[in-house]
């Protein structure tokens, strides 16, 4: 599978896991407010569960189990990544040396809030952020790293910026977690980290021209012991797909493809048409 066919799949996520939210919206309000829009797909399967002779509160009680679950679970996620983001903020706080922060901001064609740069002994750099992005990079990264070396991460990482990659991390993992009976969104919620690094890594080796530098700069971070956790939605440089990344790096000219889950897709297809027929 090419990078554009895992956009088109990524769009396909959010369109479908899009959907079923509105649908199960739409049900609830309906039920709520003792009103049904006409040709309802929830009527049409009252209809087909009738003819089928399926005792009556069955039905209901699939459909309110799956909504519950559904729903529950993004609250869950959500309210989850509220409390993450607190505390990552907190820390952040405590650790930002906000002159530093300004300087690699100008030196790298950033804006001032999209990078900081922290105290901490531990070499990191990601992206972090829904909304806005930013650039997380440590001050044990900046002592490991020769310049050259630096500048390809910071690249690497203003391409995740760009894309607003952890909003798209974070959005298929509230789905894929929610909607765990479509299997193609759990797939996708692996395999997607992989691709966006891919690309970040390709903007990093234009602008640099070369590979040398952004590889070493990865074989550094990969033999640091104790890499830090950091519990929100993020695009970190030395995290995900590391052999895949270092044979792309290697050789940046050949293409990275993916087969087609053809059980999941299958299996997703079918429940997504139950779904919607349930609704």
């Amino acid at each position: 599978m090419t990078e554009s066919r895992i956009k088109w799949l990524y769009a396909a996520v959010l369109g479908i896991g899009g959907t079923i939210v509105w649908q199960m919206g739409a049900f609830l309000l309906g039920h709520l407010l003792h009103w049904r829009p006409s040709h309802n797909l929830f009527d049409l399967c009252m209809i087909l569960f009738r003819y089928l002779h399926v005792p009556g509160p069955v039905p209901m009680l699939v459909v309110n189990g799956l909504i519950l679950y559904t729903l529950g679970t993004m609250a869950w996620v959500l309210v989850k990544h509220g409390h993450d983001a607190r505390k990552a903020n907190k820390l952040v706080a405590k650790h930002v040396d906000t002159a530093l922060s300004a300087e690699f901001a100008e030196r790298y064609g950033l804006q001032a809030h999209q990078v900081c740069m922290l105290n901490y002994r531990a070499p990191l750099a990601m992206t972090v952020g829904l909304w806005k992005p930013r650039i997380l990079v440590s001050s044990g990264l900046v002592d490991i790293l020769e310049t050259n070396e630096l500048r390809a991460v910071m690249e690497h990482e203003k391409c995740h910026v760009q894309h607003r990659d952890p909003g798209a991390i974070f959005l298929l993992a509230l789905i894929s977690k929610a909607m765990r009976y479509i299997p193609i969104f759990e797939w996708m919620a692996h395999k997607y980290p992989m691709m966006i690094e891919l690309r970040a890594d390709r903007y990093a080796i234009d602008q640099m021209e070369q590979s040398k530098d952004l590889g070493s700069a990865l074989l550094k971070l990969l033999r640091q012991a104790g890499k830090p956790r950091f519990p929100l939605s993020h695009a970190s440089f030395a995290e995900t797909s590391m052999n895949v990344r270092i044979q792309h790096i290697l050789d940046p000219e050949q293409g990275v493809q993916l087969r087609w889950p053809l059980v999941r897709l299958a299996i997703s297809v079918l429940a997504f048409i139950l779904v919607m027929g349930l609704m």
